[in-house]
């Protein structure tokens, strides 16, 4: 389906008023055109009733159906055609015609022809039709009635100037008005399509900077323990942080997906380099399962926020050691990661604003993920427990 302009949509609608306007003034014309088609040349009578009645019915008909630019064209026409037939309108009267001073119909129909012409034509070009239709009017008229006083001609062509000028216009004020509107439609949507620009922007470059703090730190913090159990946790997350690297300079696409055994390693990492011992049951043999790389990120910097801060809250005032660990486990569906320590604990409900590790990284940050969930299990003295869980969505 195409988007039509509100200026097409303004000119079908006034063409539809305009073919409605024309109907009714051939429905009340019409003793008038039948009583008068005797008086005039056959050919040309057929002509005008065709262009003067039949044009404005064939717009309303064709104008949803055609293109506004087929639509103008034959407004034109109707315009153009309409001059030219009231110009013949005295040659093609047979002799004696209207001898009674009758206003000859086509002169009752011609503010369609010039509200036609304000659709069909430019600005200047189309007053300048009305005002030469409307003098050509007041020789026909003042012509067929047969009489050397001319008042009656240009009366009647004053009333022609005043009255199509008027609805002359209100069409030209309402196009303008529709085409204001399609230049402050074409602002906004240029304006958005800015806008989504710089936000896809701003989320690669925030993407890119948690790769960087994630995956990069992650691994050189792993390294810099250099211990036996850290070395092959190292290398595989230096493997993956440069591929990373290489997707991000070449531009390339990134993998929509990581397999389990790539988030175990990530989960892994994050907690060497966070100092926090780590148990694992995600290769556990239930089959492959790919996760989001959305969500294997959202998991783990979930997982390493919810560390730093047992490092940096959870100590006793006297002292006391806190132990802290951390647990990924394999779900039929999905994952779960358990971090808990028994440290001095908090309550949940009253965490402040200013903790907006906790609100964040840890809860929005995984919630907003399809399939997860993530709480905060503490109390005052008990020790924390954040629960990490994602289960694959199936449509």
């Amino acid at each position: 389906m195409i988007t039509q302009s509100a200026l097409d949509r303004l000119i079908r609608t006034l063409l539809v008023a305009i073919g409605v306007g024309g109907a009714l003034f051939t429905v009340l014309g019409l003793p008038q055109i039948v009583e008068q088609y005797a008086y005039l040349e056959p050919t040309y009578a057929v002509a005008a009733i065709v262009v003067f009645c039949g044009l404005p019915a064939l717009l309303v008909i064709l104008s949803f159906r055609v293109p506004v630019r087929v639509l103008r064209i034959i407004a034109g026409t109707q315009a153009t055609a309409s001059l030219a037939l009231l110009a013949l309108w005295v040659p093609s009267m047979t002799p004696g015609a209207l001898e009674g001073g009758d206003l000859p119909w086509i002169v009752n129909m011609i503010t369609i022809a010039t509200v036609q012409a304000a659709i069909a034509m430019s600005f200047v070009l189309s007053w300048v039709y009305m005002l030469a239709i409307a003098v050509l009017s007041g020789i026909v008229r003042f012509i067929t009635y047969g009489s050397p006083d001319a008042s009656i001609a240009i009366q009647d062509s004053i009333m022609i100037v005043l009255i199509s000028g008027f609805l002359m216009a209100l069409i030209q004020l309402s196009l303008l008005a529709g085409r204001e509107q399609d230049a402050a439609a074409k602002i906004a949507q240029d304006a958005a399509a800015a806008a989504a620009a710089s936000d896809t922007l701003e989320r690669q470059r925030t993407r890119y900077h948690a790769f960087t703090h994630d995956d990069v730190l992650a691994t050189l913090l792993a390294a810099s323990q250099d211990t036996p159990e850290t070395h092959e946790i190292t290398k595989r997350s230096a493997i993956r942080a440069l591929q990373k690297m290489d997707q991000f300079a070449s531009d390339l696409p990134l993998a929509a997906t990581l397999s389990i055994a790539e988030l175990d390693v990530q989960l892994r990492t994050t907690a060497v380099a966070n100092g926090v011992s780590y148990a694992s049951s995600l290769n556990a043999p239930q089959g492959p399962l790919d996760i989001p790389v959305e969500v294997c990120d959202a998991l783990s910097e979930a997982m390493s926020e919810a560390m730093r801060n047992s490092l940096r809250h959870s100590a006793w005032p006297d002292g006391r050691e806190v132990r802290r660990s951390a647990r990924a486990e394999r779900l039929p569906r999905g994952v779960r990661i358990v971090v808990r320590d028994d440290g001095r604990g908090f309550n949940p409900k009253r965490v402040g604003l200013d903790r907006l590790g906790v609100r964040l990284s840890i809860l929005a940050r995984v919630n907003s993920q399809a399939g997860g969930v993530a709480t905060i299990d503490s109390t005052r003295g008990k020790g924390t427990i954040v629960t990490l869980e994602w289960n694959e969505v199936r449509e």
